[in-house]
């Protein structure tokens, strides 16, 4: 079996995800699973989330609503402490170039989007749910103009780094991403927040279509015995 934990996993934080990892193994093979020593990192993680073998995977809750739809099963959703995430949601903030006080999320659920929305966004690919899909439903729903113009940057830190160099006149980053950016990403001291998307349901564990329901609920109860999740009814928006 394999299992991968690619979401999160910057450069400076893989010897935490790989305790996290070691900690869910010994607890999947104490419920009688096949875990794998260590984690799958791949350029590609689309061949991960769609491997016969995948044992635990974490996917973004757009894929898991279109692509993976059907493809594998759903296990739980991690809950996460960062500002702007609940429980097993989170929210996209809203960067833009320049220094003050950053917006705090909102109280309600639905979105504060800022005043101006015109110029150049910065994203990470049209599939993310928190870098553009988040963004452009909010803006549909408010009635309000997309940015034109497009900047496709391959990931939310490029993203960070275009909006801190004046590339980009905003970004959308998810929630849990900006709290590591703020740790590890020298441009997120040149950007701050101006807005904040709704609350949608958080990035998913997810496993191998084949895995019976009897092993679904062995698996989430070794996973809730290891990190906080909560099981959503949908995992997804969609």
């Amino acid at each position: 079996m394999i299992a991968g934990l690619p979401m999160y996993d910057w450069p400076e934080r893989r010897a935490g995800t790989d305790a996290l990892w070691a900690r869910l193994r010994d607890a999947l093979r104490a419920a009688g699973f096949d875990a794998p020593d260590a984690l799958t990192r791949t350029n590609d993680p689309r061949n991960l989330w769609l491997s016969d073998e995948l044992l635990l995977g974490e996917t973004c809750s757009y894929p898991l609503e279109t692509i993976l739809a059907g493809k594998v099963r759903y296990v739980a959703t991690p809950v996460h402490d960062a500002p702007g995430c609940g429980q097993g949601t989170y929210r996209s903030v809203l960067v833009a170039p320049g220094d003050g006080e950053d917006m705090p999320p909102p109280a309600a659920p639905g979105a504060q989007l800022p005043d101006r929305l015109a110029g150049t966004l910065a994203a990470n690919e049209p599939g993310s749910m928190s870098g553009y899909i988040a963004l452009a439903r909010d803006c549909e729903r408010a009635g309000r103009e997309m940015p034109v113009d497009i900047v496709w940057t391959g990931s939310h830190r490029a993203s960070i780094r275009a909006a801190a160099a004046g590339r980009a006149d905003i970004a959308a980053i998810d929630c849990v991403t900006w709290r590591i950016a703020r740790d590890h990403e020298p441009a997120a001291a040149e950007v701050r927040v101006v807005g904040w998307t709704a609350e949608r349901p958080g990035l998913p564990l997810i496993t191998n279509a084949a895995m019976a329901d009897a092993d679904i609920a062995r698996l989430r109860e070794a996973v809730a015995s290891v990190m906080p999740v909560v099981v959503l009814d949908p995992p997804t928006e969609g």
